[in-house]
């Protein structure tokens, strides 16, 4: 436990870490001022919906949550230190205790710029859809009808969780290219490619993209789906883990 929670500190403590935090939060900054946001009033909604489809936050997103601790273990790898930390716990702790730390970095680096959007948007926006045309999406949208029947909090909620997970599982990804590849720059550049492959190839409702933002299949699909293939990096992971330890 003591390792697990040094690890996690680590993992929100290192450089890149807060360059995630702050590269996702210029994104927000960009799209606040290039829409003219301050001092307008626009539909807080609208602010949603607009970030999350018409800005580069889509395009760019998975390039933060790997920054967090995903490469960590290549540095480890590569030093040889991850030696003594298997001698002291084992692979199998080793490696569910690095997938913790470097699961919460990446959610935490998506999910609290998103919180900190959406508090902005509902604070600075109005209150209520003002204009279900306004937003450019169709009004049976499961966005509105959670909206509509909820409120924005609910709404924003849903959001965040869809954020964060994406980070968790993004950090993930970045982590098993990691360990099946210890090379640093391959951990921090294989992810992006995946991902604008996987927004390419694959049906739309299943694509990572349409998952973050949760309106296109909805958002229990999306939810659910997120953790599934959470799961399943993780056990990818724990695979490399097994591979790159299994002599030491």
């Amino acid at each position: 436990m003591r390792f697990l929670m040094r690890d996690i500190k680590r993992g929100f403590g290192n450089a890149g870490f807060w360059a995630g935090i702050g590269g996702l939060g210029g994104l927000f900054l960009f799209s606040i001022f290039s829409e003219g946001y301050l001092g307008a009033e626009p539909d807080s909604y609208f602010m949603i919906v607009n970030i999350l489809a018409a800005s580069g936050f889509i395009v760019f997103v998975p390039v933060f949550p790997v920054l967090g601790y995903s490469s960590s273990f290549c540095e480890e790898y590569e030093s040889g230190y991850y030696r003594m930390i298997l001698a002291r716990m084992g692979m199998k702790k080793y490696a569910r205790t690095r997938m913790i730390s470097a699961g919460l970095s990446g959610g935490v680096i998506v999910g609290l710029p998103m919180l900190l959007y959406c508090l902005f948007a509902g604070y600075f926006g109005t209150a209520g859809i003002t204009d279900v045309n306004a937003l450019r999406v169709d009004a049976d949208v499961e966005m509105v009808q959670i909206a509509l029947r909820y409120g924005y909090a609910a709404m924003a909620a849903l959001k965040v969780l869809l954020c964060f997970l994406f980070g968790v599982l993004w950090a993930l990804v970045g982590l098993a290219f990691a360990v099946w590849i210890p090379n640093r720059y391959v951990s921090l550049l294989a992810p992006f490619v995946l991902y604008e492959s996987l927004s390419i190839l694959m049906p739309r409702p299943l694509r990572p993209s349409a998952l973050v933002r949760g309106d296109d299949a909805g958002h229990l699909f999306s939810l659910l789906m997120e953790l599934v293939w959470i799961a399943g990096t993780a056990l990818a992971v724990m695979a490399g883990f097994r591979r790159r330890c299994r002599d030491e």
